[in-house]
């Protein structure tokens, strides 16, 4: 009887990780009206809120689609502030600066730091979350 509560007990447990609360979130990144190709894309907690940082990078229309666990799962429902970086395809990168230091951006540096950047989504369980950033 006992094997027989832990073995249930544990399949519940299981069933219970494999359940994901996560929404698809899709969107398209333009920079002065044209499609961002090759931008990392992070969807960050709100400050106040719990939650982890989900990312994605953008293709050549400026597309992306967040993922948690697993491609298209998108994110959890709840506040988030965006932030913008670039994405380097594997074996891309370019060399580091001289000196050291951080390498260029196309973005103004406020889109890369959660406390400043303009950014905002909130996403919805039911509801479409399709976002349009356009970054001037």
């Amino acid at each position: 009887m006992h094997r027989f509560l832990i073995f249930a007990a544990t399949g519940l447990l299981v069933a219970g990780c494999n359940q994901s609360d996560t929404v698809p979130v899709t969107g398209t990144l333009t920079l002065n009206g044209q499609p961002v190709e090759n931008a990392e894309v992070m969807f960050n907690p709100a400050p106040d809120k719990p939650g982890r940082m989900i990312s994605a990078h953008t293709d050549s229309n400026g597309h992306f689609t967040l993922e948690t666990a697993k491609p298209g799962d998108g994110a959890a429902p709840g506040e988030y502030v965006v932030t913008l970086g670039e994405y380097y395809p594997p074996g891309k990168a370019p060399a580091m600066p001289k000196g050291g230091g951080l390498l260029p951006s196309r973005f103004p540096p406020k889109y890369g730091d959660p406390a400043q950047t303009p950014l905002k989504a909130t996403v919805e369980g039911g509801k479409k979350n399709d976002f349009q950033f356009d970054v001037k």
